[in-house]
């Protein structure tokens, strides 16, 4: 079984998921990491692979044993996908006017969205390569699962490191009693202590923010 790690913009679209939503999502994804089965299109030439379950996407790259998730999200939603083609048809003196009769032109549109798709899910994964090569950290599936949970972010994260709140204390100047109460929940932490707790932790300051 392949293991299974998300970027920092996979996350954050993993936990803003509706629950049965990512329900379906995760069964399928962790089909695809035992068994290498679903409804996967590996893109041609280019690094990446899209998971399909119904209208939603998981974009993911395989490095080793890993499946590395970029981005979760419906397809219309999730690709910067640039201009797209915009034709209409319209009726005049000499009929209806098309470039294709609309059957074909149905079928162009479908091709078109497949190769929108491709092109985006590049993207995607392209600029998730270059943040993990300028440092960005990998979250292992566990971990998400946590923060989805309700978790306090900032306790499992720490934990992801492991790091003790004596540590983290010491390499932020907050007390551990403080450190303790935005675990615990008594606290939320100020914008100022949260970007201290995030530096040390190496991890994006809004995965420290409950959801």
């Amino acid at each position: 079984m392949k293991s299974i790690v998300f970027t920092p913009a996979g996350t954050r679209q993993w936990l803003k998921l509706a629950a049965q939503v990512r329900r379906r999502i995760d069964d399928r994804l962790m089909e695809f990491a035992t068994s290498g089965k679903g409804d996967v299109k590996r893109l041609k030439g280019r690094q990446g692979s899209r998971l399909r379950v119904g209208d939603w996407r998981v974009i993911f790259y395989e490095e080793g044993a890993s499946i590395v998730v970029v981005a979760v999200g419906h397809r219309r939603e999730i690709y910067d996908l640039g201009n797209v083609m915009n034709v209409r048809f319209q009726k005049t003196a000499r009929g209806e006017v098309a470039i294709l009769p609309r059957k074909e032109y149905e079928a162009l549109v479908t091709k078109a969205a497949e190769a929108d798709e491709d092109a985006g899910a590049a993207r995607l994964v392209a600029r998730a390569r270059g943040e993990i090569a300028a440092g960005a950290p990998l979250l292992p599936k566990h971990v998400v699962d946590r923060l989805v949970k309700g978790e306090n972010p900032v306790r499992v994260l720490r934990e992801w490191r492991g790091v003790t709140q004596l540590y983290l204390s010491f390499k932020t100047s907050l007390s551990q009693g403080y450190i303790s109460d935005v675990e615990t929940g008594r606290r939320k932490g100020t914008a100022a202590a949260l970007r201290l707790i995030a530096d040390t932790l190496k991890v994006p300051l809004d995965l420290l923010v409950p959801a």
